[in-house]
């Protein structure tokens, strides 16, 4: 049965509704699934706590700045605490958090919809819309408590108003959007300066046009882009009564504290990550990927193709996503401070968009060159498949990294947990700075525990004195720093538990003696009994630093060979064993002495507890050893592996151009606790 002709478009029509609700759809499944899961980190916590303070205030205190409400320098104004407020209403606790940046994120997408038809029809719309609901860094910060997931909103409107010029649709957006940017925080001032920017070259396009400068519209957006940098200098910037920091300190390099991943705005790394965001990833360690430059080669086809169809909206997407990142970072330079992905955001639905542009210059060229026939519907249809595939192929392998990267943060939840089972009452916590107190204190919370921290302020000299007067606590580090001078003294101590995220490292003090045996005597030891069943009772060097090594290890290593091992360093070395309820059961090791070409061959001792197990001659290369532990040996509680060497060997010292200033005793691959029943996995 064949269509008329009238009832083509109307089929295409709902296609295309149908479509673009199934891509909505999708992205707000991304943006909402599990949005509480991960754990809040030292920002959102911060942030959350202050929209709890600011909610007991009056709201019309918060017009005039919310900086004289908290007594205090601020970065965020009233929209963005007022949004965290609402969320609190609405779902309490951490999905309220992040529940308003989600919807928010949710919102951009039909607008990046009309966005991309308004530029280039319905194609673009579709692509520019999915390009934007699979990407990994729009969908990290529409899951994060901050408020850079509005202001890529923000950014969309501002654009929108530009392609929209002449309208009032477009004014009133451009008023509403500056006006609202202001009110979201001084992170907008990037995105208002390319805003103005852009509008007084509008302005002087239209007077080379001999359009009236008091006709142009664009005389609205400059006069809004200039009110609403005046309203966040008054808001965040300007001298107050109520700022304890001076702007001009803050600019100083001495008084600025370092991120985990420090790095300079201004290196290739930071530009590469940069790049890397708009594409393929939301997490700040990832870095570029062939299908990076795939797309970047698209939004340079985008590019191409507008400025030869409609320059003046072309020009007006590329300077919103160039001039927002441009200015972002000189602004980070000017004041010292580190790149974070996150103050380049406004400049991504730009950037999306081009790339949605340049596939469907390229499908639609396509279309005229493999469609055969004359028909436009047929020449349609090859373009809108082509730019399926495209889409299949460069784009919707960024599923992946939108679902994965929330979840890359510090499981903050799981160490307070891991704290609270393994920490006595009475002990305390001796931290560099702040950030692990904000971060592991508010999870205790949750927890009925009360812990007390205590500042070091950077500073191991006062470190030192605690650790004098103090017989036995922690120490936790994470997140920013000033110096590494703390975190390097920490290391001194135990080493309990590790994590990549937020380079966070807790030790307990003062040896790993006092450590098992206060935990057993306390009957806290399951936790340590059940990490050593994890690891199959046995020690796999290559893999990291584990919970149960105590002191006298290096840190893992590869050879040229592949073949990986972790020095012990010292005349001795420690290791837990926690294995349960006492069994006759043996030793495996594999051992590698320290070559020393004049020093006797290097003895190995093993001591459990304070038994006497074996005495080893260690052969020079890699050599295996099997040891056996009668029942009687074994502790009902804690069990501690002393390996206790003849020699140990700096090196540096031997003049054979070794730098290395470890004082090594021997290389282990493995060591495993075998009994009669285990199966050897390991042969």
């Amino acid at each position: 049965m064949s269509h008329s002709p009238a009832k083509i478009p109307g089929m295409a029509q709902r296609a295309y509704l149908l479509a673009l609700l199934a891509i909505i759809a999708l992205g707000a499944y991304l943006r909402l699934v599990d949005l509480g899961g991960p754990s809040l980190w030292h920002d959102e916590i911060i942030h959350f706590q202050t929209a709890e303070s600011l909610a007991q205030q009056p709201w019309y205190r918060h017009l005039t700045g919310v900086r004289e409400v908290l007594h205090g320098r601020t970065e965020n104004g009233f929209v963005y605490y007022g949004l965290q407020m609402l969320g609190q209403r609405l779902a309490p606790g951490e999905t309220g958090v992040r529940l308003l940046p989600a919807i928010i994120g949710i919102l951009t997408l039909p607008l990046m919809a009309l966005t991309g038809q308004l530029v280039a029809g319905r194609l673009v719309g579709l692509l520019a819309t999915f390009v934007l609901a699979v990407s990994p860094l729009h969908v990290y910060f529409s899951r994060e408590g901050r408020p850079y997931s509005l202001f890529m909103l923000l950014a969309l409107v501002l654009l929108y108003a530009l392609l929209r010029k002449g309208s009032r649709v477009g004014i009133g957006m451009a008023y509403g959007g500056c006006l609202a940017a202001a009110y979201v925080g001084v992170h907008s001032v990037p995105m208002l300066l390319a805003f103005l920017f852009l509008s007084i070259v509008g302005l002087v396009w239209g007077l080379r046009s001999r359009v009236a400068v008091f006709k142009s519209p664009y005389l609205h957006y400059v006069i809004a882009a200039t009110l609403a940098l005046g309203l966040v200098y008054g808001l965040y910037m300007a001298p107050s009564k109520a700022s304890t920091v001076k702007l001009d300190k803050l600019k100083s390099p001495g008084n600025q504290l370092e991120s985990p991943v420090h790095l300079s705005p201004l290196s290739h790394l930071a530009l590469e990550r940069f790049l890397a965001s708009m594409t393929t990833s939301g997490h700040q360690s990832v870095l570029m990927k062939p299908r990076s430059w795939i797309l970047l080669a698209l939004s340079l086809v985008g590019v191409l193709a507008g400025i030869f169809r409609r320059p003046r909206d072309t020009i007006a997407i590329a300077g919103m996503f160039l001039l927002p990142a441009c200015l972002s970072i000189a602004l980070l330079a000017s004041v010292h401070r580190w790149y974070g992905l996150r103050y380049t955001t406004p400049a991504l639905p730009a950037f999306l968009l081009l790339v949605a542009l340049g596939i469907a210059a390229i499908a639609e060229m396509a279309g005229r060159i493999l469609s055969r026939s004359k028909q436009p519907t047929t020449q349609q249809l090859v373009t809108w498949v082509t730019a399926a595939v495209l889409v299949l192929v460069f784009v919707a392998p960024n599923l992946s990294a939108a679902r994965v990267d929330p979840y890359r943060k510090l499981d903050w939840r799981g160490v307070a947990q891991f704290f609270d089972a393994v920490a006595l009452e009475g002990e305390p916590v001796l931290i560099p700075n702040s950030w692990p107190q904000i971060c592991l204190g508010y999870y205790l919370q949750d927890l009925d525990r009360s812990v007390e921290f205590v500042n070091l302020r950077e500073s191991s000299a006062l470190g030192d004195r605690e650790v004098a007067e103090r017989s036995k606590g922690w120490m936790l580090t994470a997140g920013f720093r000033q110096t590494n001078e703390v975190r390097a003294w920490m290391h001194r101590f135990v080493p309990v538990l590790k994590k990549r995220e937020e380079e966070m490292a807790l030790f307990f003090y003062p040896d790993f003696v006092t450590l098992l045996e206060t935990r057993f005597a306390a009957q806290k030891g399951t936790v340590f009994e059940e990490q050593f069943t994890r690891m199959g009772e046995r020690f796999d060097f290559a893999a990291g630093e584990m919970l149960l090594q105590g002191q006298g290890w290096s840190y893992p290593e590869r050879n040229s060979a592949g073949v990986g091992y972790q020095w012990a360093v010292g005349e001795q070395a420690e290791l837990g064993l926690p294995i349960g309820p006492p069994r006759d059961a043996r030793i495996r090791l594999r051992v590698l002495p320290f070559p020393h070409p004049e020093a006797p061959a290097q003895t190995l001792e093993m001591w459990l507890n304070e038994v006497p197990l074996a005495t080893l001659e260690l052969a020079q290369g890699w050599s295996e050893h099997e040891v056996a532990i009668p029942v009687s040996s074994w502790s009902a509680g804690a069990n501690i592996l002393y390996l206790r060497f003849a020699r140990s060997t700096v090196p540096a010292q031997l003049g054979t151009g070794s730098t290395d200033q470890r004082d090594l005793s021997a290389a282990f691959d493995f060591l495993e606790v075998v009994t009669e029943d285990t199966d050897l996995r390991h042969p």
